[in-house]
């Protein structure tokens, strides 16, 4: 790839200065990603290479890898040859992100593979290696690499900001399953040459032709580089190609042009040249292996070699370019391709890759091919090419003679395509599948993909009416179980009609009469309020062992039952066993939705900072494993706390991320905790009757609904509307008589303080406080000691008014809630007492200091953690772990790890 230092791209000085003006960014550690892009024969290659000279020049370390045109690559092949030369650096990357690393590489079998871990492992090689010295990162044709290496380059190209590293990557637009123009923060089209630059190419590349020649290549080629020096070469002995196919496409005119040189060969260099393009990236042996097969040997080549249509380079042919491969493959009749790929096919001794070379020999239907191709895609899915493994499956579908297996097939692309964050793809296929499928396995297997899609995607898949019915056609007792599960989740979650839940609960209870089943309670807990499903650790027992890709689901709902019986002690305990098994098993989009889950348990009990943590660390990996439901609701959840804390711009700021990632009809849950983030910020403002109106959104989804009610007391009394606080009254009142949630009823009876008059109130208040403690509630009792304070400081009762207003400020100090800490403490004042020495005030300055990832890398590190052991709990590179723990150290005014535990000490409320 490379050319001289000294070498001039005609017409490109303005391409090469910016990308020399990025290289002098990265150099000074402000590394970004560049997308190179243009057709055919614009001169990426040449760029690339003049760009990679300026590197070496400038001291970087080059790292690089090509794509090429070869559908039997290898999951990870790409960036096997990017990261190749770093390996050595593998021990220094945090282990579980190394372990991904090596498994993906086939270096061993024991690692986890995850597409978070594997791009946090590749981008904390890179990041050892620009430690050594500033790093050219280049990949050539992008639109070609393999599709699980082009996922991690992806993943790097956003993450490298901040680093000595420079990200180059060509391609051509439009092509490749990925659209990598979003990942990418700069980009740099590559435009055709001006009439005049054309003119100088050709004088540098053919001298000697005549003007009137050269003005007729000129105006044909458009000022494409590749068709200017092709066409000109080729009128130097005949004037004939540069008039050739004028009507083709610039790019079907080279590639006639490249098929004339072709077609003066040999016929036997001719059918070399076509194993060649058949097997690009086979290695030399490979090919000439596959050349004797048909009768054919290396030598075949020279007279091709003669007139550089190819060459061998690093052990490997390359033609001159891609299109030259493209022309020959494409022109020739399909049994020559046929034959090469047989040829490949008994040559090549990589198992995927022979398959995938017998399958594009073959024609018609083949079910020992096909079965090739299974044992290719369950190698590639074990190495955690998802991507690959759908499209073995896909191809092994195509080629099925029974519908049965056809369906089958496709069913297990879909899921492998669900788990690779492939969510278009995973519903195109369920649905090409669903007609097909006849087996009750492959039924609930396409209902079970489907229904787990549309829990973290907008994919919103069949009704819970349609889930009904397709349970009712299932033979296995366990699957009519699953299936209407299935369908009780999707009830709940969209607000069904009580009709269809009575429904679904009627059917569940039918199956097992007796309620042992935990499956059938769960479901039954969501359908039946109040019901709840029992003892939340024996029914953890259930997901005990191997975890099965619904377990996250239906752990979630476990806790949505504690939650419905308003136990957030029994929901905790779910979501701290969800987010640590699937932490466990590297299930990185199933431990997203355990954070996403218990952040926003924690900031409804009060517990703001650690929820905060958890909600922001759900939205952070939500970005990154495309899980728009999880970071809708993980948003939402961050909008609430920070109107709490009087943040109003990052709560409009989150709730903004709430449209952009659930959309414009989210689910209830979503809804309903936005609308009650966006009536705090309508409370801050002095607006109560918006506060109101939004208050009455959280309707969609009734546990919200309940625990938001709280504010309706308040706003009540400032606005004279009843209405809507009455209604409340009467369903809590009878959530209370269903779940005896203490929770709750500190907010009820608070509330009822609040409306009443001397004695009543009194006992109304003190009934809320004790149910606060007995809950253990933080935020919502200390509102109530923060009530029922006024009111005793009103009835000139200060001594105990200064007692409440003291514990209420405490707690709102702790949690930073600002808007109330000034409200308790002008009371506190008013009441004759004193704030000044606030108990928390040094961790409440570091809550208030501190973004949510450096508080949460910052504890973790008071705790005795390495930065490697953070890194790799966090899903972090070491190096950005120790990035945050220094800002971390700046802003707090420490220097030791050993401080932070004083820093951080949890205060009382902790």
């Amino acid at each position: 790839m490379s050319l001289p230092s000294t070498t001039r791209l005609i017409g490109r000085d303005t391409e090469i200065g910016v990308v020399a003006a990025a290289l002098d960014r990265a150099a000074g550690g402000r590394g970004g990603a560049l997308l190179m892009e243009g057709e055919a024969g614009l001169g990426k290659t040449a760029a690339l290479a003049v760009i990679r000279e300026q590197a070496l020049e400038r001291g970087f370390a080059v790292i690089e890898c090509a794509g090429v045109r070869d559908a039997s690559s290898a999951g990870f092949a790409g960036l096997h040859q990017l990261l190749q030369t770093l390996l050595g650096h593998l021990d220094a990357v945090p282990h579980r992100q190394a372990g991904a690393i090596r498994t993906a590489f086939g270096m061993d079998d024991e690692g986890d593979v995850d597409r978070l871990l594997l791009g946090l492992g590749a981008l904390g090689l890179l990041e050892e290696a620009a430690a050594e010295s500033p790093l050219l990162v280049a990949v050539e044709d992008l639109h070609w690499l393999d599709s699980s290496s082009a996922d991690v380059v992806g993943f790097l190209a956003r993450r490298i900001t901040g680093l000595p590293v420079l990200l180059v990557a060509t391609a051509r637009p439009g092509q490749g399953a990925i659209d990598f123009g979003p990942l990418f923060a700069d980009h740099l089209p590559l435009r055709a040459l001006s009439e005049t630059d054309s003119v100088a190419l050709i004088a540098q590349k053919s001298p000697a032709l005549e003007p009137r020649l050269r003005d007729l290549i000129v105006s044909s080629s458009l000022g494409n580089p590749l068709a200017l020096t092709e066409f000109a070469a080729s009128a130097a002995t005949d004037a004939a190609p540069a008039r050739s196919a004028d009507r083709l496409p610039l790019t079907g005119r080279l590639e006639q042009t490249f098929l004339s040189e072709i077609h003066e060969l040999p016929d036997a260099t001719r059918r070399a040249l076509l194993v060649a393009a058949a097997g690009q990236g086979a290695n030399l042996r490979e090919v000439v292996t596959s050349l004797a097969v048909l009768g054919l040997a290396e030598r075949d080549f020279v007279p091709a070699e003669r007139i550089r249509l190819i060459r061998l380079r690093d052990g490997e042919y390359d033609f001159r370019h891609p299109l030259v491969s493209s022309a020959l493959y494409n022109a020739s009749d399909s049994g020559s391709r046929a034959d090469a790929h047989a040829a490949l096919a008994s040559s090549v001794t990589d198992p995927t890759r022979a398959a995938w070379h017998r399958a594009a020999a073959a024609s018609g239907w083949d079910e020992g091919v096909a079965r090739e191709l299974d044992a290719a895609a369950e190698t590639e899915e074990r190495r955690g090419a998802r991507i690959e493994a759908a499209a073995a499956w896909q191809r092994a579908a195509d080629l099925s003679p029974v519908t049965a297996d056809r369906a089958h097939r496709i069913a297990l692309a879909a899921e492998v395509s669900r788990q690779a964050g492939a969510p278009d793809a995973a519903a195109a296929l369920i649905a090409e599948a669903i007609p097909l499928a006849q087996g009750d396995e492959d039924v609930l297997r396409l209902a079970r993909t489907e229904w787990m899609l549309s829990q973290t995607t907008a994919h919103q898949g069949r009704s819970a009416r349609d889930l009904v019915e397709l349970a009712a056609g299932l033979h296995d007792h366990d699957d009519r179980i699953e299936a209407l599960v299935f369908a009780a989740v999707r009830a709940y979650i969209l607000g069904e009609p009580a009709e269809l839940r009575a429904t679904i609960a009627r059917e569940l209870w039918q199956l097992d009469p007796g309620g042992e089943d935990v499956f059938q309670r769960i479901g039954l807990s969501l359908m039946e309020p109040g019901r709840g499903a029992g003892d939340v650790e024996l029914a953890l027992g259930a997901f005990e062992g191997r975890l099965r890709p619904t377990d996250s689901v239906l752990m979630n709902c476990l806790a949505f039952s504690a939650e419905e019986m308003n136990d957030l002690r029994a929901a905790e305990i779910v979501w701290n066993a969800a987010t640590r098994a699937f932490h466990a098993a590297a299930r990185t989009s199933d431990e997203a939705t355990g954070l996403c889950g218990r952040g926003g348990l924690r900031i409804i009990a009060g517990h703001l900072t650690s929820g905060l943590a958890d909600a922001e660390q759900a939205l952070h990996l939500s970005t990154d494993l495309n899980l728009g439901i999880v970071g809708g609701m993980a948003a939402a959840f961050i909008a609430r706390a920070r109107a709490m804390r009087g943040e109003d711009t990052l709560a409009r700021e989150a709730l903004r991320v709430v449209l952009e990632q659930a959309g414009p009809q989210p689910f209830a849950r979503i809804a309903a905790t936005a609308a009650w983030a966006t009536a705090q910020l309508a409370i801050d403002e002095g607006r109560p009757d918006v506060a109101i109106d939004e208050l009455v959104k959280t309707r969609v989804n009734e546990p919200i609904a309940l625990w938001a009610g709280g504010d309706f007391a308040e706003l009540s009394a400032r606005t004279g509307r009843r209405v809507e606080l009455d209604e409340w009254l009467e369903r809590a009142d009878q959530a209370i008589a269903d779940t005896d949630s203490d929770h709750l009823r500190v907010i009820v009876e608070r509330s009822r303080g609040l409306l009443g008059e001397g004695a009543e109130a009194t006992a109304h208040f003190e009934a809320a406080i004790d149910a606060g403690i007995r809950a253990g509630s933080t935020v919502e009792l200390a509102k109530a000691r923060l009530y029922f304070g006024e009111r005793l400081r009103r009835e000139r009762r200060i001594v105990q008014a200064r007692t409440e207003l003291w514990e209420a400020l405490r707690v709102f100090e702790a949690e930073s809630i600002r808007p109330l800490v000034d409200r308790a403490s002008a009371e506190l004042r008013a009441a004759g007492g004193v704030d000044s020495n606030r108990v928390g005030q040094t961790r409440v300055e570091a809550d208030r200091l501190l973004t949510g990832q450096e508080l949460v890398v910052a504890q973790l590190a008071s705790e005795g953690l390495t930065n490697r052991e953070i890194a790799d709990q966090i899903y972090l590179s070491h190096r950005t772990v120790g990035a945050h723990l220094h800002r971390a150290f700046a802003k707090l005014g420490i220097s030791r790890r050993s401080q932070l535990a004083t820093v951080l000490a949890p205060n009382e409320n902790g």
